[in-house]
């Protein structure tokens, strides 16, 4: 089977043409060696079956982030039959510079051309035909998120896979053209190992680029490391001053601007684009905070509106099913009610723990399909534009905006993400401060405590949970910086997405994946936790766990004036498998009705100060054991992992505590 590759700057529609090419054939992995994801999948057309490969988006493949090292080692190490590169169409002298190194490569090149309409939208008109000549390569025209050009683009893969296109080769000029020709010329005896897998020309600018995997290639084909050393420090201290690096980046885009000679007409400055009218309005210093803050509020508001019905059918359902079990036990056994210890089972930890978490799903669907439609149409990197200007200030600078907008989603990958961070000082403290972003996981527990304890205002509650933990993150971000982890500042460099309008095709894709990973989570983990707690609980011995755990909140009473009772400890007691669970276990510990309105079911006689204290706990300790695992992995040692279970803990508890005290004070005022 032929494999291909994409490849492509970060934000030029390479996920849109990926699932444009294999829709819902595709995996999510990772590549061997490291935690970098990679996503794969199936291309079914005319009878051909070809495997894809979304490699990460990268702007070079000179390795200065873990991401553009395994890309190009997987395309010279994997070899793929095709590398199919998008181009962003209004950024194209910038996205070319990753162009002219699969070309150095001599790889089988196929490039893509994508949102020419939001081009032209700019006043940039490409000559695809001129530039095709120029780069020796075919280039194929797409507006992707529309699939205009997806056909076109399929069948020139095929037509590139059974008659392969080498680019031209690269013409180096002056002092750079002399320094090669002295590296090749020291590597020829060894040529004929070398030129096996590599290309020589590719090897002999990479070793006057002193890069380090071209350095393993040399030294494992026997050429003596010191003279060829020797030999290269000569050249480019004689040639280059000592700066080879950056002559080179120089010489590839003058290149690029070779290339695009006669290519691009630009009318930019002639007219004002509506993008550039957004961003005066979406990115402004003082009405960027309240536009995201109200965005965000639509989006809970609408998960609640729209999400209610169908998890209440979805409950009804449960419910009739549970009644469905103990009459068919009934007429199989005749004991009267078809109670027996097999349908206790089935109805108590399948049915009324599972099922509950289950029936949350549709909360959850049209929160990932209202983050799809953000992220697509452009809005979340704004999002991290307009955040870095403040967050700046507490020491939390740069890049760890990023990780801390992923763990929204789930905090593992948010965690994984602070790989981007160079400074380990500014790493860590993104490590240690992502588990207070709130991830989708906790979003069913806020819905189930704030739709029973404050219905009218179920939206603005679960809002300023989200609010709180970033507020928090941020002061703990500031207190490391300022104490742990002094030094190494660092600055965020993002690249603005276009703004697109979001494909059904591309949300529907996105909101699939996410919802595939909770069932994938919710037939394993969750699944075993749940029926591990029915049976703890059938022993007696989850109920002693219980009360441990809530006397540790001896202080917290419910509104009849009752300390919190035993189940809402094992239920905080098992939210340390997953989040979710803790929907699992309080529906089987308390048997309340999943298809009953939330305002009935027992969670109500919590009443607002208990509630809303039980959710900042929630919000804020420890997400889940895998979060735990992945700083253990991400850190490289147990004491950070610890550290952050206790760390969490304590914030936890203090910060319970203080809104448990503060919301009754306002109640009782």
């Amino acid at each position: 089977m032929a494999k291909i590759a994409l490849a492509g700057n970060p934000n030029v529609g390479k996920s849109v043409i990926f699932n444009a090419l294999t829709g819902l054939n595709q995996r999510i992995a990772n590549f061997p060696g490291c935690t970098v994801e990679k996503k794969e999948g199936k291309m079914h057309f005319k009878g051909r079956e070809i495997e894809v490969t979304d490699l990460p988006g990268i702007y070079s493949l000179s390795p200065h982030s873990i991401d553009e090292e395994v890309s190009r080692k997987y395309i010279i190490e994997e070899n793929p039959d095709l590398v199919v590169v998008v181009l962003d169409a209004s950024n194209l002298e910038r996205n070319l510079y990753l162009t002219v190194q699969l070309m150095e490569l001599g790889v089988n090149l196929l490039a893509v051309l994508n949102m020419v309409d939001l081009a032209r939208g700019k006043g940039i008109i490409i000559d695809s035909k001129k530039l095709s000549e120029n780069l020796g390569i075919p280039v194929i025209e797409t507006i992707a998120i529309k699939e205009v050009g997806i056909t076109k683009l399929k069948n020139a893969i095929c037509e590139n896979l059974d008659h392969p296109v080498k680019p031209k080769p690269i013409i180096w000029k002056g002092n750079i053209e002399a320094a090669l020709q002295v590296i090749l010329n020291e590597i020829a005896p060894y040529s004929s190992r070398i030129e096996k897998r590599y290309p020589l020309n590719w090897l002999a600018i990479s070793l006057l680029e002193n890069d380090k995997y071209a350095w393993e290639i040399a030294i494992d084909s026997g050429i003596p490391e010191n003279e060829l050393k020797e030999k290269i420090e000569t050249v480019n201290r004689e040639n280059f001053k000592g700066d080879a690096v950056i002559a080179i980046v120089d010489a590839r885009y003058d290149l690029i601007k070779d290339f695009i000679k006669d290519v691009v007409t630009d009318f930019r400055g002639r007219q004002w684009a509506l993008s550039d009218m957004l961003d005066e309005v979406l990115t402004n210093r003082f009405l960027g905070i309240p536009i995201f803050l109200a965005i965000m509020w639509g989006v809970f508001q609408l998960t609640f509106t729209v999400g209610k019905p169908l998890v209440d059918l979805i409950g009804l359902g449960i419910a009739k099913l549970g009644d469905l079990i103990y009459y068919l036990a009934n007429l199989l056994d005749g004991a009267g009610t078809g109670v027996n210890p097999i349908t206790d089972f089935i109805v108590g930890a399948l049915l009324n723990g599972f099922g509950t978490v289950i029936s949350f799903v549709p909360y959850l669907i049209i929160l990932f399909i209202a983050l799809a439609i953000l992220e697509d149409t452009g809005y979340l990197s704004r999002v991290a534009f307009i955040m870095d200007r403040y967050m700046s200030k507490v020491g939390l600078e740069g890049q760890a905006i990023i990780p801390m907008l992923l763990g929204f989603g789930c905090n593992v990958p948010g965690i994984m993400a602070t790989r981007a961070i160079k400074n380990p000082q500014s790493r860590k403290t993104a490590i240690l401060v992502n588990s207070f972003m709130s991830c989708s996981a906790r979003l069913p527990v806020f819905i189930l405590l704030a739709g029973s304890i404050f219905p009218a205002y179920a939206g603005l509650v679960t809002l300023s949970l989200y609010i709180l933990g970033v507020i928090i993150g941020i002061s703990f971000a500031w207190l490391f910086r300022k104490t742990l982890f002094r030094g190494g500042d660092t600055y965020l460099i993002i690249e603005l997405q276009p703004y697109t309008r979001p494909s059904i095709k591309g949300v529907a894709i996105k909101m699939w994946n996410q919802t595939k990973e909770f069932f994938k989570k919710a037939s394993s983990i969750i699944l075993i936790a749940v029926i591990t707690i029915y049976l703890l609980d059938a022993s007696g011995i989850l109920e002693y766990l219980g009360r441990g755990v809530a006397y540790l909140f001896w202080w917290m009473k419910t509104s009849d004036g009752t300390p919190l009772s035993w189940e809402y400890g094992a239920a905080l007691l098992s939210g340390f498998v997953a989040k979710e669970v803790i929907i699992g276990t309080l529906s089987t510990l308390l048997n309340f009705d999943p298809s009953a309105p939330l305002t009935s079911n027992p969670l109500v006689n919590l009443g607002p100060a208990a509630g809303f204290g039980l959710l900042v706990f929630i919000l804020l300790y420890v997400p889940c054991v895998a979060t735990l695992a992945v700083i253990k992995k991400e850190t490289g040692s147990t004491k950070w992992m610890f550290f952050s279970l206790a760390f969490t803990m304590t914030v936890a508890y203090t910060f319970s505590a203080i809104a448990y005290f503060l919301v009754r004070f306002i109640v009782s005022i």
